[in-house]
């Protein structure tokens, strides 16, 4: 198969195991400051391509996916990158994106610091507490969909396991929609439990669970709060 023109054989995931580092979930100093709510997170992800609509993004994204990478298209600052794989500490990241150029793959890393998240609508009844809350479980079910795909791809975890990690997740999501029943978090966290649910249907691969750690942490980047 041919991507932008040149012949690929399956390399992401032996390429993306290289870096198989435990992550232990942090709890990040928050702050509420009136129309405002500080959540400081980082995000590495290596991405083979910049697209410049989601259908482009969406044609590419199928063959990274079948060559084992992520595939997750995220939008972000108005351009579409099709994602190959997400890490928490910039040199995992770049290191296998070098890894992946030595292949001849136009690969390229987005990196994604959050900051100050605007509340449109200070006065309204949720709570910027709930919000900040909402933010660090995210996080922390993102890394532990990525501590799932590292077990994986190193051996450690079989589908029992795999089951029980999505489990997790899914149940981590079910707590956040009970909490928030109707508000700007709702529509994400129902997608993404839908997404562990999707996951559950055939067999697990690595790439599964680093497409759902990608979808996890483009809700917490992309989140607009109201």
């Amino acid at each position: 198969m041919k991507i932008r023109g040149r012949e690929v054989t399956p390399f992401f995931i032996s390429v993306i195991a290289a870096i198989a580092v435990t992550v232990t979930a942090i709890i990040f100093a928050v702050s509420c400051n009136g129309g405002k709510i500080n959540f400081k997170a980082s995000f590495y992800f290596v991405c083979y391509a910049v697209a410049d609509n989601s259908v482009s993004a969406g044609s590419i994204s199928t063959a990274v996916t079948n060559y084992g990478g992520a595939g997750y298209v995220i939008e972000y600052d108005n351009k579409f990158y099709v994602t190959v794989s997400c890490y928490y500490e910039k040199t995992d990241a770049y290191s296998v994106c070098e890894s992946l150029k030595k292949r001849q793959l136009d690969c390229e890393v987005l990196e994604v610091i959050t900051g100050d998240y605007r509340l449109e609508t200070p006065s309204s009844g949720n709570s910027a507490q709930l919000y900040l809350n909402n933010l660090n479980v995210l996080y922390s079910l993102s890394t532990l969909a990525y501590e799932c795909a590292n077990a994986i791809d190193r051996g450690d975890y079989g589908q029992t396991q795999v089951l029980g990690v999505i489990s997790n997740v899914e149940n981590g999501l079910k707590s956040l929609l009970n909490s928030n029943p109707d508000n700007c978090f709702s529509p994400s966290v129902r997608a993404l439990i839908g997404d562990c649910g999707a996951i559950k249907d055939g067999y697990i691969y690595s790439k599964d669970l680093r497409r759902l750690q990608i979808a996890i942490a483009d809700a917490i980047i992309n989140a607009k709060l109201y």
